[in-house]
């Protein structure tokens, strides 16, 4: 038995082999050439070749088996061999156990290569890649064949290059699915950023640019310019391709979806996020423009009430205790006036009264008619200042006044943009929990995806064996052709519609994804026992 066992799963193997090399070359020279095509050059694709051929590993494993279990099984029908092994009394269940057994190991390798290799092989193909779309870019031959670039959130054309530089080029900006910027350009060239390795700098000449900036008016605004500088990023950096899922291997796949799980907890989910996220911006890029309009408006009227409420008022107050200075100074002189007038008539009185020194009394009459003089000027002097305190005084509640009703609608801005502010937050609330939403269907859809192709060989070798026992199965061309036309006419396609509609969030993601390998198991479950009982 376990010699039986051992050369039908040898002849498995040998047909394996050159349909696995055959498959994988195929698939290399494709894949290859879209990577030429994108402009990566030779000397770097040279290098990537050890990577690319672990990328094709585990999608070229289900068909390869397929096909070699095909061939394998419909050389031992042609040649009567499981007639043969029927005949002895044994099984075919124990006879194909061990290709099953196989299938399996296969499955777990191919599940190595999906949730290992392959998620390392698209980072550092999409890193060389966009260095490489950077280094055209930045050559003035490549540029002659290659006239568009996709960056995003920026996409670039030109119509011609002659000269060291690009000949009408448009630069479209897209953000939140939304042209935010366009510039033309009659001219433009191309160096590399110096302060930012990923970033290059296009040195535009007779420039248009129309910003779509809803924060700032209704309409969009044009402006011409001689020269303008955009940068641009055109390489991934380190902490992208580090976070991105796509290219997270299963033991950071599984704890970021622990991450986004927890941040999820106690929350209530949306029903459809990704309606609730494009509602949430247009409302958030509305807020932002009313919040923009109101710190217009605050930075205005704090201006006034600084200017014509505060600063006036503080002027009035200097002027009233300056002028409350001089009034007790002019009311101290006066005191002092009044008391040498007072001494000055009490001398006169005692010298008129004694009859003594007439002229002494003449000169003291004088002296006190002066004093009088003076107490009546100092007097009218506090008068004045009197006067202007109290106008000052006028000026100052007036000032008051008006810094009271400036305050009033400042601090009534403030509440509404305190409000604008709060129901923002709540709109920034609802697009970090869509986004979580997204991210976390996204991963387990990746999750998922990759398993149901890792899982796809042993499901295709329960179909491919009883497609080589059946009749008419001895054709090599046929074996080919059937195992390509369940790859790609039963499993991907389903696969995909399946991505598809898991996205969209029409249909369960599990059903959605695994309907493939359903199906699929399905027939070859039933195509399987119904060769074991004939």
């Amino acid at each position: 038995m376990k010699k039986l066992q051992g050369y039908i799963l040898a002849n498995t193997l040998k047909a394996f082999i050159p349909a696995f090399t055959a498959l994988v070359m195929l698939m290399v020279v494709g894949f290859c050439m879209q990577l030429l095509h994108d402009g990566l050059d030779v000397v770097r694709l040279g290098l990537l070749l050890p990577l690319v051929l672990a990328y094709c590993v585990p999608m070229v494993l289900p068909a390869a088996f397929l096909t070699a279990i095909i061939l394998a099984f419909g050389r031992l029908s042609a040649d009567n061999e499981l007639i043969a092994v029927r005949a002895a009394g044994i099984p075919l269940l124990s006879v194909i156990h061990p290709v099953l057994t196989a299938a399996i190991v296969l499955s777990l390798v191919a599940a190595y290569f999906q949730f290992e290799m392959v998620p390392r092989v698209r980072g550092t193909i999409r890193a060389l890649r966009y260095e490489a779309l950077k280094q055209v870019l930045l050559d003035k031959v490549a540029l002659s064949w290659k006239r568009q670039f996709s960056f995003p959130p920026a996409f670039i054309q030109y119509n011609d290059f002659r000269d060291g530089k690009m000949l009408g080029v448009v630069v479209v900006e897209v953000r939140d699915q939304r042209p935010r910027t366009i510039i033309t350009a009659a001219t433009s060239s191309v160096r590399p950023d110096p302060e930012r390795s990923e970033d290059v700098v296009f040195e535009m000449n007779d420039c248009v640019i129309t910003r779509f900036d809803m924060a700032e008016t209704n309409q969009p605004q044009t402006i011409a310019s001689e020269r303008a500088l955009y940068s641009v990023r055109v390489a991934p950096t380190a902490d992208e391709l580090l976070t991105h899922s796509n290219y997270l291997t299963l033991g950071p796949l599984l704890r970021e979806l622990q991450r986004v799980r927890q941040r999820l907890s106690g929350q209530s989910r949306l029903n459809e996020p990704n309606s609730a996220r494009q509602k949430a911006m247009g409302k958030r890029n509305r807020l932002d423009a009313e919040i923009a309009q109101l710190d217009k408006v605050l930075a205005e009227r704090d201006g006034k009430l600084q200017k014509s409420g505060i600063q006036e008022a503080r002027r009035q107050q200097q002027t009233i205790d300056r002028d409350n200075k001089l009034i007790e100074e002019g009311q101290q002189r006066l005191r002092e006036l009044q008391k040498q007038q007072a001494d000055c008539l009490k001398q006169i009185n005692e010298m008129q009264a004694a009859g003594r020194e007439l002229e002494r009394v003449v000169e003291l009459q004088k002296q006190h008619s002066s004093l009088l003089t003076q107490v009546d000027a100092r007097k009218k002097d506090v008068e004045a200042l009197t006067a202007e305190v109290a106008a000052a005084q006028k000026d100052k509640d007036k000032a008051n006044a008006l810094s009271a009703q400036l305050q009033g609608q400042v601090d009534e801005l403030n509440q509404r943009r305190n409000v604008l502010t709060g129901q923002r937050e709540e709109l920034s609330k609802t697009i970090r929990l869509a986004v979580d939403q997204a991210d976390l269907k996204d991963i387990k859809i990746l999750f998922h995806k990759r398993l149901a192709q890792a899982l796809s060989v042993f499901v295709f070798a329960l179909i491919g064996i009883p497609l080589g026992i059946l009749p008419s199965r001895r054709s090599i061309m046929i074996a080919f052709g059937m195992s390509f036309a369940i790859v790609l006419l039963v499993f991907y396609p389903l696969l995909i519609l399946g991505q598809i509609m898991a996205e969209a969030g029409r249909v369960p993601l599990g059903p959605a994804i695994w309907t493939g390998d359903i199906l699929t198991f399905a027939i070859g479950a039933a195509l399987t026992a119904y060769v074991l009982r004939r």
